[in-house]
């Protein structure tokens, strides 16, 4: 599922909203928003097929298929006639049935609570359960939902279990009931690419992963062991249904003829999986076996082969190679199949099935290709075409990829990569409505926020939403808008709180703001101040500088709480990261799918978590902090 989407619902932000979906809608556009809401409008995405949503239904979806099997119903029509006789919902109409709370989430590879997660003090009232900053009113009763069941009160900790998967002690890692320690890049093998792609390279462990820490790759067959060894006995086989969205590269592009919106739950349609309404797909689980899968290669790759970008071929060159460079597994229900139970096994299928490092794979692809679009395409990989890259091969060097239409991009002959090329240079048709580039987009709600043709939309106006959010106790205080750009010393790496780094600067979490916002409220460089609004609090030191302008403010993100985060004199907590000033804000245009490029596809399409769009109040507080 998208994570927005998920945390949005699960965090209860849609519980906090001051306006609809209808605000932003333009004078031209009709009734399409009118009375909805912004989870309203995410609810309908999920029950059009639009966008996944997980939970998806407010019963087991184990239990749907059996249910269909005793009624002697195929799968996907008995779920249409539960969902359209009501005794089956959607989990996103109604994210507060406890029936529907995700009760189990595992962190890995990311920090959750202390870099990615906008509105983190949401996250600790409703989804953790603990102490928060939280100082927004819920929704005023005339602007909730309409179609999405309100429950009062609102759940406070939604999760039974929060495991955290990390070599750090992030802000994650401190709320989360289990750590397994994790290696580091140093420890471990694994590949990677430059940005862009234009190199691939590999991770190789200078020492082992020190005292108990484990690879990823460790861990999760541990689990997966111990899983199945306590499902197999409990579930053993089951038939589990999936409700897939309409998906981008595939006929599900065509589900929207014309932009026309049509709503089964409203009677504008009938439901018809996979193009009123999710796909229903039942996949086979064999929980006893998670683990043995989990090793080997399966046996579909053969059959079905591997797709990319809407187009398919057949690896079984690479298949044959992987059997000789890794083995084959003996017994079980991967009986002969190529061999994934190390690490090294993994990064050498992931080069070998994929065209940007198997030349013979970028070839088949641009000949399928060529067959797709009539032109000529396969000279792009033929200088490469018996090249293959091992994992071995990066191991010495990083090794420039090869140029395969998993990318738009076009490396050969030496050239650098520059995305579109094949597009503009090779008249490979765009992945659009028209399959040229083009700006014009006629579907319903795409119109109805008039914006049909590139437009222009300004800040948000929360003043005139909110108020005026600050306390009025005297203290002099500023409303300024509120940035958290990329961190100056740490884009996308942790090393921002280690000695040196630390001493490169202040060390904790700061505020940077100009000398005429600093002089309104009597606040030196260096001076400790306080930042909140309706979302939460931070403590933090101001940088007062010529370089920022009057009236904005940012502070750096992912300022985990590690160190210097006194308590609040505002919440009475330790002051908030940086995204406790923020929250997730869903824009309906987003969610749309179904509909030529605007289609959902794994880490491609859907809505963003907006975090350059807040204003806070600034206050300086008293400069004698508490710890404890």
């Amino acid at each position: 599922m998208a994570g927005t989407s998920f945390f949005y619902l699960n965090t209860d932000q849609w519980r906090y909203e001051a306006f609809r979906a209808d605000e932003f809608a333009s004078p031209l556009g009709g009734d399409t928003f009118r009375g909805a809401s912004f989870v309203d409008c995410l609810a309908r995405a999920a029950r059009l097929g639009w966008t996944p949503s997980f939970p998806t239904f407010n019963r087991n979806s184990l239990d749907l298929a059996d249910e269909a099997a005793r009624a002697g119903v195929p799968v996907s029509d008995y779920v249409v006639q539960e969902l359209c006789s009501g005794r089956l919902r959607f989990a996103c109409e109604d994210p507060d049935d406890p029936v529907n709370f995700p009760r189990i989430l595992t962190v890995w590879r990311a920090n959750l609570l202390g870099s990615s997660g906008k509105g983190m003090e949401y996250f600790m009232r409703h989804l953790l359960g603990t102490d928060d900053a939280v100082r927004a009113e819920e929704t005023a009763p005339p602007l909730r939902p309409a179609d999405v069941t309100w429950r009062d009160p609102a759940p406070r900790g939604k999760l039974d279990l929060l495991t955290a998967i990390d070599f750090r002690m992030t802000s994650t890692c401190t709320y989360a009931d289990i750590v397994l320690p994790a290696a580091t890049w140093y420890e471990k093998h694994d590949i990677s690419t430059t940005d862009m792609h234009p190199f691939v390279h590999s991770f190789n462990p200078a020492i082992p992963p020190p005292w108990e820490a484990k690879t990823d790759f460790e861990i999760f067959h541990r689990l997966a062991e111990v899983f199945s060894r306590l499902a197999g006995g409990r579930l053993g086989r089951r038939t589990d249904v999936i409700a897939a969205p309409l998906g981008h590269d595939t006929p599900d592009e065509l589900a929207t003829p014309g932009g026309v919106v049509r709503d089964w739950r409203r009677g504008e349609c009938e439901p018809v999986p996979g193009r009123t309404m999710p796909k229903i797909v039942t996949v086979e689980r064999d929980y006893g076996a998670i683990a043995e899968k989990m090793r080997a290669l399966g046996p579909l790759v053969d059959s079905l082969g591997t797709s990319a970008k809407g187009i398919t071929w057949t690896p079984r060159q690479a298949v044959a190679y992987l059997q000789a460079a890794n083995g084959v597994i003996r017994g079980g229900v991967a009986d002969g199949r190529p061999s994934l139970a190390r690490d090294v096994h993994l990064a050498e299928a992931i080069l070998a099935l994929s065209g940007t490092t198997n030349g013979h794979i970028a070839l088949q692809a641009w000949q399928a290709l060529e067959e797709r679009t009539g032109m000529p395409l396969r000279d792009l990989a033929a200088e490469r075409a018996e090249e293959q890259i091992r994992f071995a091969d990066t191991q010495v060097q990083p090794r420039a990829v090869i140029t395969s239409p998993e990318w738009s991009g076009a490396e050969t002959g030496g050239r650098r990569y520059s995305p579109f090329v094949v597009n503009v240079e090779r008249k490979k048709p765009w992945h659009t409505l028209t399959g040229r580039m083009h700006f014009f987009l006629d579907h319903d709600w795409i119109q109805a926020y008039g914006e049909a043709l590139p437009a222009y939309r300004p800040p948000l106006d929360y003043p005139r939403f909110f108020g005026d959010q600050q306390i009025g106790d005297g203290t002099p205080e500023i409303t300024v808008r509120y940035l958290t750009p990329h961190s100056k010393w740490s884009i996308h790496s942790e090393y921002q709180d280690n000695l040196h780094m630390l001493r490169l600067f202040r060390g904790g979490p700061v505020i940077w703001m100009s000398p005429r916002d600093a002089a309104k409220i009597g606040v030196s460089d260096n001076d400790w101040i306080e930042a909140y609004n309706r979302n939460g609090v931070v403590v933090a030191r101001a940088v007062v500088t010529h370089r920022m302008p009057e009236g904005t403010v940012f502070m750096y993100h992912a300022k985990d709480r590690h160190l210097m985060t006194p308590k609040s004199e505002i919440s009475g907590w330790h002051g908030g990261s940086d995204n406790s000033l923020t929250r997730v804000v869903i824009k309906p245009t987003h969610l749309i799918g179904g509909y030529a490029q605007l289609s959902y596809a794994f880490n491609y399409y859907g809505p963003t978590g907006n975090q350059r769009d807040e204003i806070t109040v600034i206050r300086r507080r008293s400069q004698e902090v508490a710890y404890q």
